[in-house]
Order: structure tokens, then C-alpha cells, then sequence
């Protein structure tokens, strides 16, 4: 084969069986590679008799593109797919690195994991070698301490390694595999199904060649979508800021919220604390994923001040937003300190900040006391109480083992006047404070697969502020681009889903594209996967194949027992208005809402009383088997 490399590998942790199984070119071709090869493996292996993401019967999914580890721009991506422990439907996250190009040379497009070890174990992956091995004297060990004594154990320090901290031994359901100490595939708990298998890391060592079918072609194609990223508008900011440069387009989108979203914008001396040019000024070092041309991630030092001495990378966005806007702290320096804290420990940096401002919210409305938190006084952004409770987390010692459930599951626990202040979609924590703000935004997150999530689908036009015309001309609607308006948001949100979806299977980059504005579209997609692998695609059919993807996954959760009630935003959204900033007095319609999703489910072709995919639909994406299945369930 080209471009895929013709191999899955099959690892039982219960039974210690390994097999290799070849991979189908028709099969490759239906489901291109990363997301979608993931999505079909999860359905395959993972039916709803599963009901815990922890339940040994869960599977672990490594997948990679068929572009991941060649020339093209920003081919590093890594996907993992489970079945996630914090929303129990279906769970896909995505790290950059090396990870995945040095496992796919090895030989393999994917690494299923089943069963769950007796005792603690790794895997090490040596091109054809595979072995199970002890990993008992590395339980307990954090992120840095595993990544060096493995790469001491086998002498190689050029192995790549995927491990989990402390949280994922103690299944922190939020806890994920860190990848080269600083990537992070977040929010669906990849690191506590790896806790529940007593796996502790795989390890990876590939020296194999990815054959191109179109050697020529491909070199060209890669040269000239190169060329392409590097007019990308916000090329140099990314490299300057990296992601936290997200902090000032929320600000001046009027979304920059702080307080569990008591205050709804951020103060102007509040925001020049935080915003993403404060941020630059930390940073040491530029440093990129395989392949890439933004080089977005960056190493930083803290040199003066109580958490002086700190060196460390992979201080992102979602970080910053969670411990400095919704948990209050206007400190960068103690955000980077919990990031590192997270990543050391192999815990999803987001939602514990989210954790603490809903805490912190419960405790000053008097929802819970100092009886419910071991004794502590919580208050917002305090930076003393945070680092106490996050080792608790960790280690689900007391009131950290509650808020180690996650927020969904920690507000269930406390009772549905907690549940009321804890912002979630699908039980997954809504980080992405435009879901209230704006109308694509919350469309794009309420029909996310895998809960509350704006890399699903991502409104570009709505953050680039396009103007009436330009949108006109895209979408057929003026007010598409408008984020107050609800209008014509249906196919905006169907194109980018598709997009991120092509992108994910591939093994690329979204930072390498902002269709349709400007960076890598679905034409260019199709050169590229077209000249490696030999199977031509156009840009039509990579959209197609997206939508094939994205409806199994929708029938996935179908399975799991989701309707159109799951397919919304957080009540509150509909039910305060913004307070303060510019956009202070707006506040999303359920109505508006609602004729958004009933155009969505129409232009989807699910039935719109209960979001199930059609029968005809499921047939046009040739899906005809899990039309059969839905049938069968719908029948019992």
C-alpha cells in the first residue's frame, strides 16, 4: 500500500495475544485513516453493554493518516478514540508531536488495546517487535520520570513514548496520555481507560519507509500547500503567542468571561494581565510538531516572583482560559505552574480550572461549606487553595476525589441546584465561552460527537468577523458571519465539521487551515492524499467521506442512548443575559436555537424529534449496516 502502511495492530492486555491484521485498501478508502478509521473501530468493538468507559471491555484506539509522517505540512497528528469515561459516548482527542509518525513507521495505521492487564504493564514497539512488559516499578512515576526511565530501560533516547501520571492510575476521569512530555490529547479521559487497563505507557521505535505512490506529484503538492500555510494571517501571531493569542480575540469578541461566568467580560486592566502578548513575553523557545510550519508551541521560564525557577512547555489556551478567566486568577505565572502540575501528572489541564471556579461558585452561594471541601476556604482565583486541591485530585483524596469524577459527574453527586452552575454539554465541560455569545459557536458545540467541544467545528467566519457581502457570496446568507444572528449558520457549520473531520482522519493540522478563509482547503487535502496513496479523492469526495464519519458517530451515540435533547447548550445560556462588556443585555434565544437545529437535522438528514440519521441517509454514506442495527434497537 501507499501512504497507509497496511497493518493494525491488535493488543489483548488480558490474554497477552498479539495480532497483526492486514489492512483493507477498500477499507482505507471508506474510512481514510485517523478519526474515521477510530470511529469504525470504536463501533465495532465498543457496543452500549459497555456502560463505563472504565470497564475493562473498553478499548483504546492509537490511529494515524495517511499523510501522518510524510512531507506534507503538519503531518504529526495523533488520534486516540475511546469511549469516554467522562461523557460514555463516543470520545475522539488529537496531540501533535512525534508520536504518531514514529508509530506508523514502525508499521502500523492503528493500535487497537483491549482487556486490562493483571498488574501494571507498558508496550514497546520495536518495528516488528512487540512485547508486553512489567511496568511496575514505573507506577507512580510522573509524565518526565516515566519518559526517561523507559528511554533508559531500552537504551534508546529517540523512542517515542505515549504514557499516563498519577491521574490516570487513579482514574481521574479527565486524566489523558501525555505524548513527548508536552502534547496532550484532552478531554475525553484517554488516560483513566489507560489507568483501567494498568497500562502505563507505549513506547514506539519505527525505521520503516511510508511508500508514495506519486512521488513527483506529492513532493509538488506538499511544496506548494507549504507555500500556501506560510500566507496564513495568523501565521506570526501563533508563532509569537501560540494559542494564547485565542485570549485576546475572546476579549474583543466581548466573551472574555471570568467567575463560573458570574462576570461575563473581563475588566480592560484585568485583560492586559492575561492577554497573549503578557503571555509571549515568558516564552524561551519556538518549538513545532512534526512537519509544521506554525511551530505554535513554545517553552517558558518564570524567572522572578514565589513560582520563579519554572521551565517547562506546553502552557496552551485552554489552560490559561480555565484557571485565569473561570476560576478568577488574573496570574499567569500560577496558570503555567498548574499547567505544568497537570501535565506532569498526566491530567487534562481545562477542566480542573473549571472544577475549581464551579466550586468556588457552589461555596459563595453557600451550596456547599467548608464540611464538603476538608476545611477549605474557597474564593475565587486563589492560588494557595488550587495547589492544594489539585493534588488531591490526583491522588482522589477527599473532596478531590469528588471533583476527580469531573463536572458533570461531581455536580450529579451534590444534587441539580449544583448542577445548574456546572456549564457542560453532552456531560462534558463547556470551555468554550462562545457557545453563549455566539450562534454558530453554540450550533457547532451542541451537535459535537463527543460533547462540548469547538474543534469539531469551529465558525471561522463568525471569529474572522467576515463582512455581509464576503459571507453572501460563501454561504448564500449576510447574516451567517453575523455571530448575534442565528441565520443561515447550517451550512457554515456542516463545511467546517467536515473539515475538521478530513483534517483529524488525514493526521494534519487545523492550525494549517481556516477554510473557507484562507490556509489548506478540501482541494488541497485531495492532492495531497491522492498523490501518497494512489487512490484518487477529490475535494467533493473527502466532504462526502467526512459525513460518512461523522454520521457513524452520531449513530454511535444514538446507540448509546442520545436524542435531540443532548443536541443543546447549558441552560443558563438561555436563561441570563450578558452583564457586562460589549455585548452586555444580549443573550442567546431557545427559540432561534431551535430553528438552527431544525435546519441542521434537515441538511444532516437525521429525523429532527429524535436525531437519529435516516434510513436513506445512512444509505447514501453507505452505511447500510448501522441503518440495520438502529432499526434492530429501535424494535427492542
Amino acid at each position: 500500500m501507499f501512504g497507509w502502511m497496511g497493518s493494525v495492530l491488535e493488543i489483548d492486555l488480558s490474554s497477552g495475544k498479539i495480532i497483526k491484521n492486514s489492512l483493507d485498501v477498500s477499507f482505507a478508502r471508506k474510512w481514510l485513516g485517523g478519526e474515521g478509521f477510530g470511529s469504525k473501530y470504536l463501533w465495532d468493538h465498543v457496543g452500549p453493554e459497555i456502560k463505563d468507559g472504565l470497564d475493562p471491555g473498553n478499548v483504546l484506539i492509537y490511529t494515524a493518516g495517511p499523510l501522518t509522517g510524510t512531507l506534507a505540512p503538519s503531518s504529526g497528528r495523533l488520534e486516540i478514540v475511546t469511549k469516554s469515561p467522562i461523557t460514555g459516548i463516543f470520545g475522539d482527542t488529537n496531540s501533535g508531536g512525534h508520536f504518531a509518525p514514529e508509530f506508523k513507521r514502525a508499521g502500523y495505521d492503528a493500535i487497537i488495546i483491549k482487556g486490562q492487564a493483571e498488574k501494571p504493564v507498558y508496550i514497546w514497539i520495536n518495528d516488528d517487535e512487540v512485547e508486553i512488559r512489567d511496568a511496575r516499578h514505573l507506577w507512580g512515576k510522573l509524565v518526565s520520570e516515566t519518559d526517561q526511565a523507559v528511554k533508559r530501560e531500552l537504551g534508546d533516547n529517540d523512542i517515542q513514548i505515549s504514557c499516563i501520571g498519577p491521574a490516570g492510575e487513579n482514574k481521574v476521569r479527565f486524566a489523558i496520555l501525555m505524548n513527548n512530555l508536552e502534547r496532550a490529547p484532552g478531554w475525553v479521559g484517554c488516560g483513566a481507560v489507560a489507568g483501567s487497563k494498568n497500562l502505563k505507557a507505549v513506547a514506539v521505535r519505527g525505521t520503516k519507509s511510508i511508500s508514495i505512490a506519486r512521488p513527483e506529484e506529492f513532493e509538488r503538492a506538499c511544496w506548494e500547500t507549504r507555500q500556501k500555510v506560510k500566507k496564513l494571517r495568523h501565521l506570526q501571531t501563533r508563532r509569537k503567542m501560540g494559542t494564547l493569542y485565542l485570549t485576546d480575540l475572546f476579549y474583543h469578541g466581548g466573551c472574555a468571561h471570568v467567575n463560573n461566568f458570574n462576570i461575563t467580560q473581563c475588566s480592560p486592566s484585568y485583560y492586559e494581565q492575561i492577554k497573549g502578548e503578557k503571555g509571549g513575553e515568558y516564552f524561551t523557545s519556538v518549538n513545532g510538531c512534526h512537519g509544521c510550519e506554525v511551530h505554535c508551541g513554545h517553552h517558558y521560564a518564570i524567572k522572578q516572583g514565589p513560582y520563579a525557577g519554572l521551565q517547562a512547555g506546553g502552557f496552551e489556551f485552554g489552560v490559561s482560559q480555565a484557571f485565569n478567566m473561570w476560576y478568577g486568577s488574573s496570574n499567569l505565572e500560577f496558570a503555567m505552574v498548574a499547567s505544568h502540575f497537570c501535565n506532569e501528572n498526566g491530567m487534562d489541564g481545562s477542566e480542573p480550572g473549571m472544577l475549581l471556579a464551579w466550586a468556588t461558585d457552589l461555596f459563595k452561594k453557600g451550596l456547599i461549606t467548608e464540611k464538603d471541601t476538608d476545611g477549605l476556604v474557597l474564593d475565587w482565583g486563589d492560588e494557595k487553595v488550587a495547589l492544594e486541591l489539585l493534588p488531591r485530585i490526583v491522588h482522589r483524596r477527599g473532596f478531590g476525589s469528588l471533583l476527580g469524577e469531573g463536572l458533570y459527574r461531581a455536580a450529579k453527586t451534590l444534587g441539580d441546584e449544583c448542577v445548574k452552575y456546572a456549564y457542560t454539554i453532552k456531560k462534558r465541560a463547556s470551555v468554550e465561552a462562545n457557545a453563549r455569545t455566539w450562534y454558530g459557536c453554540a450550533l457547532a458545540s451542541a451537535t459535537s460527537t463527543r460533547g462540548a467541544d469547538h474543534l469539531k467545528g469551529w465558525p471561522f467566519p463568525e471569529l474572522a468577523g467576515l463582512p455581509p457581502e464576503q459571507s453572501k457570496k460563501l454561504w448564500g446568507n449576510t447574516n451567517t458571519s453575523n455571530p448575534l444572528k442565528h441565520e443561515g449558520k447550517t451550512e457554515m457549520t456542516l463545511y467546517e465539521q467536515a473539515m475538521f473531520t478530513i483534517i483529524d482522519s488525514l493526521g494534519m493540522c487545523k492550525f494549517h487551515s481556516r477554510p473557507p478563509l484562507d490556509g489548506l482547503n478540501e482541494e488541497d487535502y485531495a492532492r495531497l492524499v491522492s498523490a501518497a496513496t494512489g487512490v484518487d479523492f477529490s475535494g467533493e469526495d473527502l466532504i462526502h467521506t467526512a459525513h460518512r464519519i461523522y454520521n457513524l458517530q452520531q449513530a454511535y451515540n444514538v446507540r448509546e442512548g442520545l436524542s435531540r435533547k443532548d443536541d443543546s447548550i447549558p441552560e443558563h445560556y438561555f436563561n441570563e443575559a450578558l452583564n457586562t462588556g460589549p455585548l452586555k443585555g444580549f443573550i442567546l434565544s431557545r427559540e432561534n436555537f431551535n430553528d438552527m437545529l431544525d435546519d441542521y437535522y434537515q441538511a444532516r438528514g437525521w429525523d429532527k424529534e429524535t436525531a437519529v440519521p435516516t434510513a436513506e441517509t445512512l444509505s447514501k454514506y453507505d452505511l447500510g449496516e448501522i441503518s440495520r442495527e438502529l432499526e434492530n434497537i429501535k424494535r427492542n
